[in-house]
């Protein structure tokens, strides 16, 4: 049977990640002992903290990258 307007069928909307993560969330918080709010809040900043790391290691690479382009032009400018 088809959908009204091609609606999402509820089957889908209940099953969907966002649906998954609530329910992950609650699970969190209550093996945990927070509030839900403690709990997003807590994911949050690991994310953030995710993040940070992986900036740290692109600023690295970028600068490795930079200092080998450094080298190779003072290669080509002492065989000039």
């Amino acid at each position: 049977m088809g959908t009204l307007f091609n609606q999402t069928s509820r089957k889908d909307y209940f099953d969907n990640d966002a649906v998954k993560f609530l329910d992950t969330v609650k699970t969190l918080a209550r093996d945990h002992g927070l509030t839900v709010e403690e709990t997003c809040r807590i994911l949050e900043l690991s994310m953030k903290m995710d993040d940070y790391n992986r900036k740290d290691e692109q600023l690295a690479g970028l600068g490795r990258l930079i200092k080998d382009l450094i080298d190779e032009i003072s290669m080509v400018r002492e065989k000039l």
